[in-house]
C-alpha cells in the first residue's frame, strides 16, 4: 500500500512539474515576435523574402491559446511575354500573408501548433506591383496596366503555394528558448533554426 501511495505521489509530482514547466515557457513566449528578412524563395526565376511576425496569446489554460502569424513579403522575378506585353518582363511585388490557429506549450522547450492553413490569406499590394517590360534598361516600353491583375493573381498564387507548404509543416517548435532578458525567441522547425526579436514593451525585463 505504501509503495502504491509513494508511486502515486511521485507521478503527481512529475505531472505537476511538467505543467509548471509548460506554463513557464508559455509565459515567456506570450506576446509578439518579429523576424529579420527570411528567404522563402530563391531560384533562377524569382526571389522572395519575408519579415514574419508571430503573436502568441494565452487563454485561461495558461499553457497556450490563439496564435496569429503575419508575413510581409517582398518578391522579384521575371516572366515570359504575354499578348499585352510582347517582351519578357520583370516584376517587383509586395504582399501580406495571415494565418491563425492555436498553440500549446507541452514542456519546457516544445510548443505544438495547429494552424488553420485552409483559411490562410495572401494579398498582393496593388500599389507595390511594378512591371518593367525592358529587362535591360528597366524602362516600360509597352503599357503594363492591362496585365497587372493577371500578374498579381499569378504572384499571389505562387506565394500561397510556398507559404502553404511552410505553415503545413510548422506543427511543432522544438528547442524553444527565450533569451537575453526576454528579448530574443529561438526555436527549430525540423532542421531549420529561427530567431525572432520581441516587440513587447516589457522585453527588457526578466520574465
Amino acid at each position: 500500500m505504501n509503495k502504491i501511495l509513494i508511486g502515486a505521489i511521485g507521478f503527481a509530482a512529475l505531472v505537476l512539474t511538467g505543467c509548471n514547466e509548460a506554463e513557464r515557457l508559455a509565459s515567456q513566449v506570450e506576446g509578439t515576435w518579429s523576424s529579420t528578412p527570411q528567404m522563402i524563395v530563391n531560384d533562377a526565376g524569382s526571389q522572395a523574402t519575408m519579415v514574419e511576425t508571430i503573436n502568441f496569446e494565452r487563454d485561461s489554460a495558461k499553457t497556450g491559446g490563439q496564435v496569429m502569424i503575419v508575413g510581409m513579403v517582398s518578391c522579384t522575378g521575371s516572366m515570359a511575354g504575354s499578348d499585352a506585353l510582347v517582351q519578357p518582363f520583370e516584376i517587383a511585388a509586395s504582399a501580406k500573408s495571415t494565418v491563425t490557429g492555436r498553440w500549446t506549450a507541452i514542456d519546457d522547450d516544445e510548443i505544438m501548433l495547429s494552424l488553420d492553413v485552409a483559411n490562410m490569406s495572401v494579398a498582393i499590394d496593388p500599389s507595390g506591383l511594378v512591371i518593367s517590360s525592358n529587362v535591360l534598361t528597366g524602362s516600360t516600353q509597352s503599357d503594363p496596366e492591362p496585365v497587372k491583375p493577371q500578374v498579381a493573381a499569378m504572384v499571389e498564387s505562387a506565394l500561397k503555394r510556398q507559404l502553404l507548404a511552410r505553415y503545413t509543416s510548422m506543427t511543432k517548435l522544438d528547442d524553444v528558448k527565450v533569451k537575453d532578458n526576454g528579448s530574443v525567441l529561438k526555436f527549430e522547425v525540423g532542421k531549420t533554426d529561427y530567431v525572432y526579436s520581441s516587440q513587447n514593451p516589457s522585453a527588457s525585463l526578466v520574465k
